[in-house]
């Protein structure tokens, strides 16, 4: 496999130089798109009592009536946001996993939970403790420059106001510097899956002269799937108001809630609702897995890997 030279135009499009087996982005997107319709449905029948409640004047105005509602429905409430929480938690990892395998190897799609995603798993939890870390820091700074303009200034508005402009400048320094760790930071999934162990402060290193380039690919990408997106949306519009509108127009009842319910609750609406799902899903996953590129081509063009055996053992 021929490694592409770093730089900010391979690093953009890197989605698309990857090599390996053709029909990885579209069974992708495919799989992604209708593991994300099976989690639309699954909230959709979690949280379809509070739906309903709010299309019931007599439930939706009334707190008793709404308290016994969700009370009734606690366990299946509860009980389905578990499991997408867990189900979400799985899926991101397996299709991480092939996105960086993609990358990395040069493999072919497929989906598994094996000692890779077991590595991203604990990677994971290791950017989630160091967001926990910065985050409560975060409050624990604020708290001490209120506490010591308050002690310094009394309850001057003078005080108040010089506690407000260092905390804006503290919450704007905490997104730049959270920002900065991320993007030199990004590489350490690729890494862990380039090496086939955990791999977190290399990517410092591996990341060292490219984080323009990698923030600068990001943004890029962003703007792009903004305006994907927008169109994605429209057409869910369309759909929606093409298969709900009939409905309401023939009953006459756009102004009755349950009529609006009914509605909502035809073939028609939910058949839309689950393509809606699964388009968003899938425009989404191409995205995700466009974002994983920049870092990974810096992981793929580390100078004191590219010469090495084992480049053939991870291309093999």
């Amino acid at each position: 496999m021929t490694i592409p030279e770093f730089n900010f135009s391979n690093a953009i499009f890197h989605i698309f130089r990857t090599g390996g087996p053709k029909g990885f982005l579209w069974k992708f997107a495919l799989a992604y798109g209708v593991c994300g319709m099976l989690m639309y449905a699954l909230m959709g029948w979690a949280f379809a009592p509070i739906f309903a409640s709010m299309f019931n004047p007599d439930v939706a105005n009334d707190p008793d009536a709404m308290d016994a509602l969700v009370l009734e429905n606690m366990g299946r409430i509860f009980g389905g946001y578990a499991i997408i929480m867990v189900a979400a938690l799985l899926l991101w990892i397996m299709f991480e996993a092939a996105s960086q395998r993609r990358y990395m190897r040069g493999d072919g799609f497929g989906l598994r939970f094996s000692a890779d995603e077991g590595r991203l798993l604990v990677l994971g939890l290791i950017f989630f403790g160091i967001f926990l870390a910065t985050y409560i820091g975060l409050f624990v700074v604020m708290a001490l420059v209120i506490g010591t303009s308050v002690a310094v200034s009394g309850d001057s508005g003078a005080g108040a106001g010089l506690a407000g402009v260092l905390m804006f400048v503290l919450i704007i320094a905490y997104f730049v510097g959270l920002l900065f760790i991320m993007v030199r930071l990004s590489p350490a999934a690729a890494l862990t899956i380039r090496d086939r162990k955990i791999r977190f402060s290399s990517a410092w290193r591996v990341s060292k002269g490219k984080g323009w380039a990698i923030f600068g690919s990001w943004m890029l990408q962003y703007l792009i799937m903004y305006g994907v997106m927008i169109v994605v949306y429209l057409i869910v519009i369309a759909l929606a108001f093409a298969t709900v509108m009939p409905s309401l127009m023939g009953s006459g009842g756009a102004e009755d809630p349950a009529e609006v319910l009914a509605a909502l609750s035809t073939p028609g609406a939910l058949v839309t609702a689950l393509v809606a799902g699964f388009l968003l899903s899938a425009v989404g996953a191409l995205f995700l897995h466009a974002f994983d590129g920049p870092a990974a081509l810096a992981a793929k063009t580390d100078p004191e890997w590219v010469n090495q055996d084992a480049i053939g053992d991870t291309f093999g």
